[in-house]
């Protein structure tokens, strides 16, 4: 059942004056929409929320890579380094007699930026010295399918294929272009040919790269990287007895495994603060496996047994500006799951996809600065047969992009969470 314009006022005024839960008989006495159609509210004192630290992800082989470093006054400091494979686009590699390097450059195709688009970053590339192991699991739940997570380490050499050099002005480039050492280059051009003979002989030769920035001026920032593109690729520059200004790619495709490492530092802030407390008056949301938000619901065993159906269940976030947003934005969406009781976090499938996205919401109402949802199956659930009443509210995309929210629940505000229920006998 929609609302009604009617029930749309009667909605806002509930949202205006109730304090506190109140019992049904009264509540309902007071608000009635139709004969069996009535409101239920619960407000944020009755609603409790906590932060944790997102469980590391898995940020093997996603469409896009990051590499950078940001200092967020309200969510500390953020860095992402990157591992990544090469491939040889064929088998019939051959330098000729007497090949010397020229140089080789790694190119990097940048599709975004997150963060002070006019901070530079101090670029710095190591090799490898192990390849990235995946082994597929079984496990459904939403953290876990393989085990190659965001803050797994590989091993790498100690000393800098690179002079540290700036990537200066990376807003108006469209690739990040870094010139590695004459000697790792003559390295590819001195190697046995049986290293060439396939990829799986390549990659015992050589595992890969290791890329981090330190954080460099201003605010900082994370570059997103396309290594998929074609222009992203490490190209060899020598010449040989018979031929000047040569070149060969080695290249970064699909069956080469790349991973974002994130590594988030939240001292001297309040988030700090937050992690270790039970309950919290703010909420912090981020992406780039760093913050979820869990939400406690009231309870509601006074509706259970009831009979009730509840045409919607109403879930507001208020969300706070800051006057950091226009450098690290909010995300356009939020995802929320329900809480087993093992823990574990399920999507809410059937409010999703019975009743459809747009019906379930999590946009972002930059008019109301709110995010909303409609759970009326899940609510259903816990009143009806037992589902734990806690939610984990996240970023969708938490293993790609670093986006983050701050979470209103302030009991002595009027602006915090809200649960309204439209329900009928």
């Amino acid at each position: 059942m929609k609302y009604t314009l009617r029930s749309i006022a009667i909605l806002a005024v509930v949202v205006l004056f109730t304090a506190c839960k109140k019992e049904w008989n009264e509540l309902g006495s007071q608000l009635v929409v139709s004969d069996d159609l009535e409101i239920f509210a619960f407000d944020n004192q009755e609603i409790k929320i906590s932060v944790v630290k997102e469980d590391s992800l898995i940020t093997l082989n996603r469409p896009t890579s990051f590499v950078g470093s940001i200092q967020d006054p309200y969510f500390g400091n953020t860095t992402a380094s990157l591992y990544t494979e090469f491939r040889i686009p064929s088998t019939d590699v051959d330098f000729g007699s007497s090949a010397q390097a020229d140089s080789i450059v790694l190119y990097l195709d940048i599709a975004g930026y997150y963060g002070d688009t006019l901070s530079a970053l101090s670029i710095s590339v190591r090799e490898m010295l192990e390849t990235i192991e995946t082994t597929t699991t079984d496990s459904l739940d939403l953290e876990s399918s393989v085990d190659i997570y965001s803050t797994d380490d590989f091993d790498f050499e100690a000393q800098l294929l690179n002079a540290p050099e700036q990537a200066l002005q990376p807003i108006v480039n469209s690739e990040l272009k870094v010139t590695l050492s004459n000697t790792f280059a003559q390295h590819f051009l001195d190697a046995d040919s049986a290293n060439y003979a396939d990829n799986d002989a390549f990659q015992n030769f050589f595992n890969g790269l290791y890329i981090t920035a330190d954080h460099g001026v201003n605010d900082g920032l994370l570059l997103e990287l396309d290594l998929l593109n074609e222009n992203s690729k490490l190209t060899l520059y020598y010449h040989n007895e018979t031929s000047d200004s040569l070149s060969y790619d080695f290249q970064i495709n699909s069956s080469a495994d790349r991973m974002t490492r994130w590594a988030h530092d939240y001292s001297a802030t309040e988030i700090e603060t937050a992690l270790d407390m039970e309950y919290v008056s703010q909420g912090y949301v981020q992406g780039s496996v760093g913050l979820r938000t869990y939400i406690e619901l009231p309870d509601l065993n006074s509706l259970k047994d009831s009979n009730f159906v509840f045409h919607s269940a109403e879930l507001t976030i208020p969300y706070i500006s800051t006057e950091a947003d226009s450098i690290f934005s909010s995300p356009d969406k939020l995802g929320l799951a329900a809480v087993n009781s093992n823990g574990k976090l399920e999507v809410l499938t059937e409010d999703q996809n019975i009743q459809g996205s747009v019906y379930f919401d999590g946009n972002r109402n930059e008019s109301t600065q709110t995010y909303t949802f409609n759970i009326a199956r899940y609510i259903h659930k816990v009143v009806q047969e037992g589902y734990t009443n806690r939610l984990a509210l996240y970023v969708p995309t938490s293993v790609s992009q670093p986006e983050r929210v701050i979470i209103n629940n302030h009991s002595l505000d009027s602006v915090g969470l809200r649960l309204n229920l439209l329900v009928s006998h």
